[in-house]
């Protein structure tokens, strides 16, 4: 009924009221047909045969019965304007989440960051008591808290740049909202 950027609306209609399981295979249409060459999956043939895969490829496959699939007997059919909407709710509901998690990755990230200056820290003070030996293996081990600790930070950097893309996108997504609810 509807596509718009990988996201389908499929309508199933003269389904039988008493039906219990329904099943529905996603496949995906390859551009063009491959060719597999049979020497190259089996070593012990001399023969130059090709063989033909299947021009259609299986995504997944969806179930559902009827305890769980709700019926809307009687809503009509929706606009297409409807699908639009639906669509970019969905899209703003996935950017959002997406927010939440690099929130929840900067956080872990930051404590990560802070756990690793303490023990940089603690190794500072612990070599004013070392010989000379464990002081260059102390100062290694700073060393390589150090580049952790960059590594942290062009982490965190690489969240807050993603965080504001998605801001931007969910701005869009909202403005694209408004605009349609216009028409």
């Amino acid at each position: 009924m509807y596509e718009d950027d990988g996201y389908y609306v499929v309508r199933i209609s003269d389904l039988s009221p008493n039906w219990e399981a329904l099943a529905f295979d996603l496949y995906q249409e390859n551009e063009e047909k491959e060719t597999v060459n049979v020497d190259d999956v089996t070593s012990d043939s001399e023969t130059d045969s090709t063989e033909e895969i299947d021009a259609h490829a299986l995504i997944t496959t969806l179930y559902s019965d009827q305890r769980k699939t709700k019926s809307e007997e009687g809503k009509g059919i929706k606009t297409k304007q409807d699908y639009v909407l639906l669509v970019n709710d969905l899209e703003k509901d996935f950017v959002k989440e997406k927010m939440k998690n690099y929130e929840k990755a900067i956080k872990v990230e930051a404590k990560h960051k802070r756990q690793t200056q303490q023990e940089m820290n603690e190794l500072q003070r612990d070599m004013k008591y070392q010989v000379q030996e464990e002081k260059a293996d102390t100062e290694s081990k700073i060393a390589m808290k150090k580049d952790a600790i960059q590594s942290s930070d062009e982490s965190i950097q690489l969240y807050k740049d993603e965080q504001k893309s998605l801001q931007e996108k969910l701005q869009k997504l909202n403005e694209k909202q408004q605009d349609l609810a216009m028409k």
